[in-house]
């Protein structure tokens, strides 16, 4: 009786000490994870396992690019795959562009990262401009530009006036017969600056995804992991490092 207990009670020591290195491993260092929704088609679809690393966000490593593992902003139960688009201090160019179903009033919100100006490039206007100074301040008077379009649609929309009491714009026909024109309204520019502390991600299937561009930046302290690899299918293997 006394052997079966010492055996019984080392087994569950067993357990418990495995049972700890797995969920250590797990907690700090990196852990499975099963991919549900078409947010990351085509790079990732349901069922994809992958690999993931729970140290890189500890450290502070991430970069643009890479795939992440991150609490829902807007459910914190919830766990979605999202890829970094931008990095604190980035700027995000927002504009939303109607679907091409004219039965559908939907539209889909496209982003691009901008430029940021360093006070680096214009410490010697002496020499002569290379290719990526002309490209440097291409992109900065493009950003200028950008600005300029965002705000002079924000003062178009604030002056608009109402338009509940006048008369509804119709297109005539072949035949002197009305047709009623429903106009769209003008899809909206905007510039987020993404705030320290925060990224801006997005899935890679941008018109069938939930992310930054419905709850805006998300805080890092919200990243659980970072994708490695997908294991599984295995004729699929990939690596994202």
């Amino acid at each position: 009786m006394f052997k079966f207990l010492s055996k019984a009670l080392g087994v569950c020591g067993y357990i418990v000490q495995y049972g700890c290195i797995t969920h250590c491993t797990f907690e700090y260092i990196g852990d499975f994870v099963v991919c549900v929704g078409p947010s990351m088609e085509p790079t990732l679809t349901t069922n994809n396992v992958l690999i993931t690393d729970r140290i890189t966000p500890r450290l502070a490593k991430l970069q643009r690019g890479d795939i992440i593992i991150t609490k829902s902003p807007t459910n914190p139960v919830q766990h979605v795959c999202k890829r970094i688009i931008g990095m604190p201090g980035d700027r995000i160019m927002t504009r939303a562009s109607f679907n091409l179903n004219p039965l559908s009033n939907t539209y889909t919100i496209y982003t691009a990262v901008l430029p940021n100006v360093g006070s680096e490039v214009h410490a010697d206007e002496q020499r002569p401009k290379s290719k990526s100074h002309q490209h440097y301040e291409a992109m900065v008077k493009l950003r200028e530009k950008v600005d300029y379009v965002s705000n002079s649609v924000e003062e178009t929309e604030r002056k608009m006036p109402d338009t509940a009491n006048q008369p509804q714009r119709v297109a005539m026909d072949s035949d002197g017969r009305g047709m009623e024109m429903e106009m769209p309204p003008e899809p909206r520019t905007s510039i987020v600056t993404v705030p320290r502390g925060h990224l801006w991600i997005e899935g890679d299937n941008v018109q069938n995804s939930s992310d930054s561009r419905n709850y805006g930046p998300v805080p890092i302290g919200l990243v659980k992991s970072r994708a490695v690899c997908r294991l599984w299918p295995l004729s699929e293997f990939k690596l994202f490092i």
